[in-house]
């Protein structure tokens, strides 16, 4: 099997902090500035839209001798499963990259299935754009895709305070494990 990971594209807490970064603002600075832009369980920018197309276009296409990109939607690389974490960032990127097949009223069992782990869940705590929304929202909003993981309706890992990159590494580790098991 090939495992390829994508990240998202950019979402609606991201722009002002990443022109900044570019910039070589402090970490302090940079953090700031998320915060004032700080959006619930944030969404793609345009850009992060274009993103995740030009990355599909970029590496998960077929193309013809001309280099013109062959039927985009036929899952010409033989995908066998989606995953992404339970914010919609992450799942509107991975519909963009790996567009659903057949998307004939959102039929799951006519598409590549798609499993929203909490595993791969970005730094959690402090921002709003890292907490997800419940899970009948998160079901309306992305029909094609599997919630069953999400123990929770609501996000009850989300806290005040940020979480520890020392957790966030056992947790993304515990992810790994569960998918090569």
């Amino acid at each position: 099997k090939i495992l390829f990971i994508v990240r998202h594209g950019q979402a609606l807490h991201n722009p002002r902090a990443e022109a900044a970064q570019s910039n070589g603002c402090s970490m302090e600075e940079f953090f700031d500035l998320m915060r004032q832009d700080d959006a619930w369980d944030a969404d793609l920018t345009d850009l992060g839209r274009r993103q995740a197309k030009k990355c599909r276009d970029d590496h998960f296409s077929v193309r013809d001798d001309n280099n013109n990109i062959v039927n985009n939607n036929s899952n010409p690389l033989g995908v066998d499963l989606v995953i992404g974490s339970s914010l919609s960032r992450t799942m509107d990127t991975a519909d963009l990259v790996f567009p659903p097949q057949n998307n004939d009223n959102n039929r799951k069992d006519k598409q590549i299935p798609r499993i929203s782990l909490e595993y791969f869940r970005e730094v959690n705590g402090h921002f709003l754009n890292g907490k997800r929304r419940n899970k009948k929202e998160l079901n309306s909003k992305f029909p094609h895709w599997n919630f069953d993981s999400l123990t929770t309706e609501e996000d009850e890992s989300w806290t005040p305070d940020i979480e520890k990159y020392e957790d966030v590494a056992e947790r993304g580790y515990l992810g790994l494990v569960a998918l090569l098991t």
